[in-house]
């Protein structure tokens, strides 16, 4: 019967986390650090017995290694957000934009056909 016991008490000893319970540990403690908005999970993944957590802040990036048998905080580092490259235009075509613009031809053309102005 204590083999019983025994094996149970070991089982409960060698219990890695799971990803959701690491990344609530990596965002209780990026709170304590002082960043409480803007919390956004973004990655987390376990290499060897060391879970990386990625959590996205305002502007910034963290990454907090926590280790899955201990549940301590081993390691973590706060990155400024890279600045994406916007290739697309220049100018962002919003529906309020696309309104304007239309607007605009709209009006021009008719100021066009009262003033009986040809191109």
């Amino acid at each position: 019967m204590s083999t019983d016991n025994e094996s149970y008490d070991e089982e409960e000893e060698t219990k890695f986390l799971n990803a959701e319970e690491v990344t609530m540990i990596a965002t209780n403690f990026l709170k304590r650090l002082g960043h409480k908005q803007g919390l956004k999970p973004i990655k987390a993944s376990l290499e060897e017995e060391i879970y990386v957590v990625e959590v996205g802040l305002v502007k910034k990036t963290a990454t907090v290694q926590i280790d899955a048998t201990t549940e301590q905080i081993k390691e973590y580092e706060i990155k400024e957000k890279e600045q994406e490259v916007q290739t697309s235009s220049i100018i962002s075509l919003s529906p309020k934009n696309v309104l304007i613009i239309a607007g605009t031809a709209i009006v021009s053309c008719i100021l066009t056909a009262f003033l009986r102005i040809s191109f």
